[in-house]
């Protein structure tokens, strides 16, 4: 009997933490460096296009981070692209540049945070605004380059 009491606590617990780590994938995700102390942590650097840059659809959009990423099952960091400060909406990168090819004209913010393999915030983000000027023909869905379309983590784009 000791023993069916003890796992039953355990296996709360379990639960707990498993809930708390899947309502962390879908919290604002935009933490200035407040998850891990701030100076010396991680960082993610969109590197184009550049801020305030006029683009057609589709772009390319390309980051670096100072960390390793891959998809989250090899437990490496990824990345979370979203556009227009919608962080529920995002979708789960795991190579260094992403195609974002549905947006209308008009400006439009694209933000990057970087993330856990379990989805919580590591604490770096970044973002960048542009201006769409013009599309290139009708885009249903962003296609990453080389990375992860998100499979089941976030609305995707």
């Amino acid at each position: 009997m000791m023993k069916r009491s003890i796992a039953r606590p355990v296996s709360v617990a379990g639960a707990v933490a498993l809930s708390v780590l899947l309502a962390a994938c879908g919290a604002n995700g935009t933490a200035g460096g407040a998850a891990d102390g701030g100076a010396g942590g991680p960082t993610v650097t969109i590197t184009s296009p550049a801020d305030g840059a006029d683009v057609s659809m589709p772009f390319t959009l390309r980051f670096t981070t100072s960390v390793p990423i891959g998809p989250p099952d090899s437990g490496r960091e990824h990345v979370h692209v979203f556009t227009d400060q919608d962080t529920a909406d995002y979708t789960v990168v795991t190579s260094p540049s992403f195609t974002i090819q549905d947006l209308p004209p008009g400006k439009h913010t694209v933000g990057v945070t970087l993330q856990h393999a379990d989805h919580s915030p590591a604490g770096a983000s970044a973002q960048i605004t542009v201006n769409v000027t013009a599309s290139g023909g009708a885009g249903a869905a962003t296609a990453p380059s080389g990375g992860d379309s998100g499979g089941g983590y976030g609305g995707g784009y």
